[in-house]
């Protein structure tokens, strides 16, 4: 009988607890990029769901979200690390020549795409969820129709965006997202063993489709702040 210990150091127990929490990320990112949208709304709207999502379950729900949203990145990162050295080690020499006719770009640069996501949402955190940086943009209070004082995201975000390198940075990362996600999403889901040759193709363009909807939705927001289409009341 095996035991945990056994089941954790299998690769194939490595990919699928790689495929689950990377797909649990491609949900948050869902949600993520719905409630960023609502700039296009209005401040009222993105500030008000800024205000209640920072009040839900008294302010504990948030950082419950936050603390397993961490857990599930560092087991992704982990894994990913893991199993490019079991690959490197099952393989004892390099190939004389590669062929890359099987793979995709995105494929070959995960764990480059991978890193450097992770330095990028560290520095997105610093900037819109800790005032750690750009401390110039994240104060500002805003008064909801119903009376409530808040803190301004609307104002934060078009702040923010409104100078290009910041603006710059964030679409070269959400582009690199994009990539990252082109080869993920379609991987996680025949990794937990959708895997029929009938629906490979399907799975792959809805992988693509999918991952270009989130990185375009994501990147149209700085665009449309640098643009003028979105700026401040």
């Amino acid at each position: 009988m095996r035991t945990f210990a056994d089941l954790w150091r299998s690769t194939i127990f490595s990919k699928w607890v790689m495929a689950i929490s990377g797909l649990i990320w491609v949900g948050f990112l869902i949600g993520h990029l719905a409630a960023n949208l609502l700039v296009y709304v209005g401040p009222d709207a993105l500030n008000a769901y800024g205000a209640d999502l920072r009040a839900l379950g008294h302010g504990t729900a948030i950082w419950g979200a936050r603390l397993a949203l961490l857990a599930f990145f560092i087991l992704h990162m982990f894994t990913a690390f893991r199993l490019v050295r079991l690959n490197k080690t099952a393989r004892p020499g390099n190939y004389a020549q590669s062929d890359y006719r099987a793979s995709s770009v995105a494929s070959r640069t995960m764990a480059y795409s991978g890193v450097l996501l992770l330095l990028y949402v560290l520095y997105h955190l610093a900037h819109f969820t800790w005032g750690a940086v750009h401390a110039e943009f994240y104060q500002g209070q805003y008064t909801l129709p119903d009376g409530r004082i808040v803190h301004d995201v609307n104002k934060m975000l078009i702040n923010s965006f409104q100078q290009p390198l910041i603006a710059v940075l964030y679409i070269v990362a959400t582009v690199g997202l994009g990539f990252h996600l082109n080869h993920a999403i379609s991987s996680a889901v025949q990794t937990l063993g959708i895997n029929h040759p009938k629906y490979v193709g399907l799975i792959r363009k809805a992988g693509i489709g999918l991952s270009v909807a989130i990185a375009g939705g994501f990147v149209s927001i700085p665009v449309a702040v640098l643009s003028g289409l979105v700026q401040l009341p």
